[in-house]
């Protein structure tokens, strides 16, 4: 009797048998398609697929026995069928459901994935697998009927989907969350993510701007009959106008209240409801435009709801420039979803798993079941990396970056671009009669995508080159965010200085390994994700980055060489901006040195006699420089007509000269 069969005696439920389940993921992963995917398979995915079916079948049988399961985190590689291996095991569950009705439990299951195509897709690569509809997806672009909910064997949804109905259950409304956690077989015993979570965690800031706008537009009649909401609405901007105006702030950041403000807090639902009721854009621009009056009336509303969040829950003031904010935020995950798997390529440099501590185990999955050798990473250094100064500067760094790319590689390669959202506006913006910035790239074809819109997407496995422009830096409140949504809200001492376990700055390491982990993932959308044999390697790619001269960029270039085993780094002679030309600063000994020379007779000058002249303590410093042709000085010198000749051997004389 094996360990499946024993499980499923012990308590009566029909379990997929991790071994049977690796061989049908074999078959299907080798078979040509397209019957199967015609890939290469190995003894190291051969052990992975295992891995993963022997967790997702501890997880199923906690979550039958009524254990709170810990959210078991897999890392298998890019490429490795993470997602067509969920795909076979949901078909083989509801195969063996069918085939033991009556006498063992059925097994239901929740799979989540990103994106609703994604869903899509999922749905119907298990229905084919198992031959008939066992699948169905849920989601705001196909919602399921309440019967399909209820009899289908697997419920396939987005993230988005998964968090709001944790939503729902806050404001007690269970019904959402019920219908996919329970079927005709009872309570669903297996969740399987792939990837990892977008919004983990509910966001909430309003600045001291937003809430004196929205304060300004609320009409006498909605003061009237909703007094206390607007009160408390002012009360926020006091206390913000309060930190706003504190002399003795020794951080950026400080603890408002830990655990919700005293006061009661009423449903500020109807005050949201009165004032989208509002013509904003007759209101505030005096003419009439839908975009506007939707774009007001989603600042006024995102304002108000966060302030209902920081009232209700901690809130902590914040500035970063001249924006005072008061922030709060909240777990977005129903942490109680039953048996839950996560599927996520880069576990490793996600930090969120780390604060979720006891809620979670990593089960060693092989590490060579990838070889990156075919992939050159081209790397370059540099600044002004981020949003503001990649949107601000972008139209005059075009050009360099065309030049540059088109140096390193030829026109027939298919190239990804990543780059900011505005950015990305910027350079596939036409104007009439001309070829956008994209356009203009002498390859064979050029894609571009942006930060936010990258991770789990397939649009580009083709490409055979990814450019990544710039860096997905994140506002100063994340980290707070994220780490007081997990581990509860921090005190003043912790907002100043963030220590935590080993790590002496947890926001800075918080904040460092999402990058990374945001760049692998921009990193493997394309051709390098398929594998191409039994060793684990894909086809050759190459990928051009620039990254900053710091820590930071340091830590992110570990990380992709740690998820990346064997890629090939190579500095990349390439730079963003245009070096500004360097001129002998004003007063310096430098400027005085030109400024004596040129009003100096046609002749010889030694060294010496400089010395005396400009009062130096000592010639060292100027000898090298003058040794150094390129050095702007010798440049400014040499537009004079004035040669430097050094002296040979030990005594001898060093001169200026300056010709006729």
């Amino acid at each position: 009797m094996n360990d499946t069969t024993a499980l499923r005696e012990q308590h009566a439920l029909a379990l997929v048998c991790p071994h049977e389940f690796s061989q049908r993921m074999h078959r299907h992963w080798t078979v040509p398609r397209p019957e199967g995917l015609g890939q290469h398979s190995s003894s190291a995915l051969f052990t992975l697929w295992r891995i993963m079916g022997e967790n997702f079948q501890i997880a199923t049988v906690e979550a039958a026995s009524g254990v709170q399961s810990p959210w078991r985190i897999l890392q298998p590689p890019t490429g490795t069928g993470k997602t067509q291996g969920t795909c076979v095991y949901a078909a083989m569950q509801a195969e063996f459901n069918r085939d033991t009705e009556g006498a063992l439990r059925p097994v239901g299951m929740l799979i989540v994935t990103r994106l609703k195509e994604d869903a899509d897709n999922i749905r119907d690569t298990i229905n084919t697998l198992a031959g008939r509809a066992v699948a169905v997806v849920h989601h705001s672009g196909s919602y399921a009927t309440p019967e399909q909910l209820h009899e289908s064997d697997v419920i396939v949804i987005t993230h988005q989907a998964f968090i709001n109905a944790k939503r729902d259950t806050k404001s007690l409304d269970w019904k959402p969350w019920d219908r996919l956690v329970s079927w005709r077989g009872g309570d669903r015993l297996l969740t399987i993510i792939d990837e990892a979570l977008a919004n983990v965690v509910d966001e909430s800031s309003a600045t001291m701007d937003n809430l004196e706008f929205v304060i300004g537009l609320i009409p006498t009649e909605v003061r009237s009959a909703l007094p206390h909401q607007v009160a408390l609405l002012e009360q926020v901007r006091r206390v913000l106008q309060e930190y706003a105006d504190a002399d003795d702030m020794e951080c950026a950041m400080s603890m408002i209240w830990q655990e919700g403000c005293a006061t009661a807090v009423p449903d500020f639902a109807p005050l949201l409801s009165a004032m989208n009721a509002l013509p904003y854009d007759r209101i505030v621009y005096a003419r009439s435009s839908t975009k506007d009056r939707t774009r007001l009336a989603e600042r006024v509303g995102e304002t108000i709801m966060a302030c209902q969040s920081c009232l209700e829950q901690f809130a902590y003031y914040a500035k970063s420039g001249k924006w005072h904010s008061i922030n709060s935020a909240a777990l977005a995950v129903p942490l109680n979803a039953p048996g839950p798997v996560v599927l996520d390529a880069t576990a490793r440099a996600n930090f969120l798993w780390d604060l979720f501590e006891e809620k979670h185990e990593r089960p060693v999955v092989p590490g060579h079941a990838r070889d990156y050798s075919s992939v050159r990473l081209h790397v370059a250094r540099g600044a002004g990396i981020g949003k503001n100064t990649m949107a601000e500067r972008i139209r005059e760094r075009m050009p360099r970056i065309k030049k540059g790319l088109e140096e390193a590689m030829g026109p027939e390669r298919s190239v990804f671009l990543c780059v900011h959202k505005d950015v990305e506006e910027v350079i596939t913006r036409k104007s009439e009669g001309t070829k956008n910035w994209v356009e203009k790239l002498n390859f064979r074809d050029c894609s571009v995508g942006h930060w936010g819109a990258v991770d789990g997407r397939n649009t580009w496995q083709d490409c055979n080159a990814a450019v990544i422009l710039g860096l997905p830096y994140l506002p100063q409140t994340w980290a707070t965010n994220m780490f007081c949504a997990l581990q509860g809200a921090q005190d003043d001492q912790w907002l100043q200085s963030p220590e935590w376990k080993q790590f002496k700055n947890v926001r800075k390491e918080m904040e460092q390994r999402q990058m990374s982990a945001s760049v692998i993932q921009a990193i493997n959308r394309i051709c390098c994700r398929h594998v191409i044999d039994a060793e684990g390697h894909c086809p050759p790619a190459d990928i051009f980055i620039v990254l900053p001269q710091d820590v930071m960029g340091d830590a992110v270039l570990d990380d992709i060489k740690a998820d990346m085993p064997g890629i090939d780094v190579r500095p990349w002679d390439f730079a963003l901006d245009a070096e500004k030309e360097k001129r002998p600063r004003a007063g310096s000994s430098h400027i005085r040195l030109i400024n004596y020379m040129r009003n100096a007779a046609v002749g010889i000058v030694s060294l010496s006699v400089i010395q005396h002249a400009l009062q130096l303590s000592s010639v060292k410093k100027l000898r090298e420089t003058l040794n150094k042709a390129d050095h702007p000085t010798t440049q400014a010198l040499m537009e004079l007509g004035v040669k430097y000749i050094p002296g040979v051997g030990r005594g001898s004389k060093s001169f200026l000269v300056k010709a006729a």
